[in-house]
């Protein structure tokens, strides 16, 4: 195996230093004289391989390690929703608010009475109608399910018009209590 690999050498350095020659001939013959001195002084690249590690039969080429576990869904408490930064207050703020401004307007339209009024005949009903409001918006939350865009219904769109009618709300409050009659 060695001898072989001798051979290979010589012919490898023998073929090599023929090349060289005929390149070297054909650059100065393309030079001028003041240049065929440089390029004879060119130095020669020797390049000199190892023999490879013997493998045994029957081994097989490493395998990757497999793939880390993916993380855990981690679960939200009650707090991390709630808190001042959480997804929670301004999704259920803004969403009975939503429901409370359309609501109080039109029991307002067809009644006659104000937001107070409203509020002190129907107590109950209201609480538990803003309960079950508020249930249904923390349940997603809890779940970890991604606000998705539907159609024209997008989770920004939603923010904004319960901006709009915590603002609106606000208002109607303000204006009926510095009035002390209904809006409509």
């Amino acid at each position: 195996h060695t001898v072989a690999l001798e051979r290979n050498k010589q012919t490898t350095t023998t073929t090599r230093t023929k090349m060289q020659s005929v390149a070297m001939k054909s650059v100065t013959r393309a030079l001028p004289k003041r240049f065929a001195a440089v390029s004879s002084r060119r130095a020669t690249v020797v390049v000199r391989a190892s023999e490879e590690p013997p493998t045994t039969e029957g081994s097989s080429p490493a395998t990757p390690p497999p793939p880390p576990p993916a993380p855990a869904k981690k679960s939200i408490s009650f707090g991390d929703a709630m808190a001042f930064s959480g997804a929670g207050p301004e999704t259920i703020n803004g969403r009975l608010a939503m429901l409370g401004f359309i609501a109080a307007l039109g029991a307002e339209a067809s009644s006659g009475e104000t937001v107070f009024q409203q509020i002190g005949d129907a107590e109950p009903s209201i609480l538990f109608a803003f309960i079950m409001f508020a249930a249904a918006s923390l349940i997603p939350i809890f779940k970890g399910v991604k606000k998705e865009k539907f159609a024209f219904f997008s989770p920004e769109a939603e923010m904004l018009n319960g901006r709009a009618a915590m603002i609106g709300f606000a208002l109607l409050i303000a204006i009926e209590a510095k009035s002390g009659a209904a809006f409509f």
